[in-house]
């Protein structure tokens, strides 16, 4: 899987395997800092743990407790066992048979809609995050629905006040362990897997905070978790769909003396991760480990403050009060440059071998997350290079830990991507005109040939013979090498087969591992007819128009265009009398627009020997927005 080595994914998805029981390393609660907290934490809440329920199914009741055409109030306590003196809920939400892109913001009812949000989607998409969220003087809390999409909604924990000290409910926060990852045990499978507690946790202790990953499923499915010796729920954790196959949430799992159960309905493997446990009767009473809820709060938005994670980077963030040991917030990673995973952890420590949330390229994912907290906050790393969105739902109180690592570096990424860029006689050009080396900033596997098409017969082109199609040049690569393909590459194509062309490259490149297609679009008003009269002006605009719907329709995630059409309008200098091949000036031109769109995409600095438009952050701006030189 791209971005997610094995030995790094940590989330919070738990996978089964018939009548499997798995023994669980022992761990013991990090030391803390020893300093003591700067002011006093409000006064908390503990857990109470809940047999996971379902509250509301907007598939089969979707307007039960409807405000408006956006938003739900949904009923939490007096249900599904949670008490009528709860101030805060875990739950699960999941949003299925979405029609668009779109969000999801919960929140205590009757206060307005922060800005804030707890899960991500696309058309099509089924997501599963968790929250942690306040509720209203009445028990209930409001979900707004940015886009229409049927909403399901699951109960895990509740958190009731309590005094300055007790005994039960409290939260021990520890390092994060990884408790199990089917990759390496080989338990990859359906049905159930259990768990006994990890050794070092009481027997009486109430639940458990875990992040459960599903990784590679086979197909759409979920993930439910539940208490060892009691009856599976109807509830879920995670879910997968054919465009997310490794998706991962954080849950506060109610616990038995006899640990946790994980029911998995599809083939996958599954990873957990333990972040702490909340205490039994038996804890002798503290005020440290109590949960302060609050109104979802925004952060941190990197896109305000110029300054994603770059690949391979970490930042760190001060966004919790003094008194806090630990610190719940949902995490959004988007408008990501390539596949990868979010790691959470204590500001300068070391974050250990687990993470938090898994993201594809571009795609928007929450993941609810649980970290511990040191003198200088969280430290936020990521595998891929990404903007965050970093919510805060609440705290627990206690002495953060102390950091002993030296800051972070958050530096652009040296290493190139590897990009197979496959071209007919358009881009050629670049080719025969001696301007292979004003491709730049990635290892390009050039593949330019005269007379190719996307599928059935090439054309005999200028080199003698009729090069492969596309659809065969993807399928003979390597799987998982490239991380872009560059189409450049249809002028050859009858026009009636374009969209079945289509469907087959981005068919072939999914197959391969290949996350990101970069199309480019085809000059329109120009004189060029294709051998055959196969295609001219008229084809070569609605092949155009053929590729902006399919990238609007949300069903191909990794199809960007490339717009040459629109760069070059202004430059006829750059093409021969036909309107499609290049003079030598726009193979050099075509060369140096192809290394910037990908520096662009991939959030770097334009290639030192080419130059360009920069962005405010320090990396390339996009020569589409810019246009081209002169």
């Amino acid at each position: 899987m791209s971005g997610l080595p094995k030995s790094i994914v940590g989330a919070l998805m738990i996978i089964v395997v018939s009548s499997v029981l798995v023994s669980m390393p022992s761990f013991e609660p990090a030391a803390a800092g020893a300093a003591a907290p700067a002011q006093a934490s409000p006064v908390g809440t503990v857990l109470r743990p809940v047999q996971p329920c379902r509250l509301f199914d907007g598939r089969n009741t979707p307007d039960l407790g409807r405000i408006d055409a956006t938003t739900w109030r949904i009923q939490i306590t007096g249900r599904c066992g949670v008490p009528a003196d709860t101030r805060a809920v875990a739950i699960g939400i999941i949003a299925v048979e979405a029609r668009g892109a779109g969000f999801v913001t919960v929140r205590q009812s009757g206060v307005a809609r922060p800005e804030a949000s707890n899960l991500n989607f696309g058309p099509g998409n089924t997501v599963a995050n968790s929250a942690v969220v306040q509720l209203g003087p009445s028990g209930a809390i409001d979900v707004y629905v940015s886009a229409q999409a049927a909403l399901i909604v699951d109960v895990t924990a509740a958190f009731v006040d309590v005094g300055a000290e007790t005994g039960a409910g409290r939260f021990i926060v520890t390092d994060p362990t990884r408790v199990l990852d089917t990759r390496q045990t080989g338990l990859r499978g359906t049905s159930e897997i259990a768990l006994p507690l990890p050794a070092g946790v009481p027997s009486d202790a109430t639940a458990v905070a875990v992040t459960v990953t599903a990784v590679d499923a086979a197909a759409p499915g979920f993930l439910t978790v539940f208490p060892a010796g009691t009856g599976r729920p109807n509830a879920s954790v995670v879910n997968t769909d054919p465009f997310n196959t490794t998706r991962a949430s954080a849950v506060f799992l109610p616990v038995t003396p006899a640990g946790f159960v994980i029911f998995r309905s599809m083939t996958t493997d599954v990873i957990v991760d333990v972040w702490g446990w909340f205490t039994g009767d038996s804890a002798a009473p503290s005020a440290d480990g109590l949960f302060v809820p609050q109104s979802p709060t925004r952060a941190w938005d990197s896109r305000a403050t110029l300054d994603p994670v770059h690949p391979g980077g970490t930042v760190e963030r001060a966004i919790a009060p003094p008194g806090a040991a630990a610190v719940v917030v949902n995490v959004t990673a988007l408008e990501s440059t390539q596949a990868g995973f979010v790691s959470i952890f204590a500001a300068g420590t070391v974050p250990g071998d687990v993470s938090s949330l898994n993201y594809r390229w571009r795609q928007p994912v929450a993941a609810l997350a649980i970290s511990r907290i040191s003198d200088r906050g969280i430290g936020i790393s990521s595998s891929g290079g990404a903007h965050m969105l970093v919510d805060v739902a609440g705290w627990f109180t206690g002495a953060p830990t102390t950091a002993t690592q030296p800051p972070p570096s958050n530096a652009f990424s040296s290493e190139q991507s590897e990009v197979l860029f496959i071209g007919d006689s358009s881009f050629s050009g670049i080719r025969w005109n001696g301007a292979l080396g004003y491709l730049q900033g990635a290892r390009f596997d050039h593949r330019l040939e005269s007379c190719r098409r996307l599928i059935g017969a090439s054309c005999r082109g200028r080199e003698g013979y009729a090069p492969s199609t596309v659809v065969t040049e993807v399928w003979s690569v390597t799987p998982g090498r490239y991380s872009t393909a560059i189409i450049a590459t249809g002028y050859n194509d009858w026009a009636g087969s374009f969209p079945i062309g289509l469907d087959a490259v981005i068919a072939a490149t999914r197959a391969k591992g290949i996350d990101r297609v970069v199309w480019m679009t085809y000059r329109e008003n120009v004189g060029y007819v294709s051998p055959s009269a196969a295609s001219n002006a008229s084809s070569f605009a609605l092949n155009n128009v053929i590729l902006r719907a399919a990238v609007a329709s949300g069903a191909y995630p990794e199809l960007v265009l490339a717009d040459w059409h629109q760069y070059t309008f202004t430059r006829p200098d750059w093409l021969t009398y036909d309107g499609v091949h290049f003079t030598q000036s726009g193979a050099r031109a075509a060369a140096e627009y192809t290394s910037r769109v990908l520096a662009a995409l991939e959030r770097r600095p334009c290639p030192a020997g080419l130059g360009g438009a920069t962005t405010a952050g320090g990396w390339c701006a996009d020569p589409d927005v810019t246009g081209p030189p002169g």
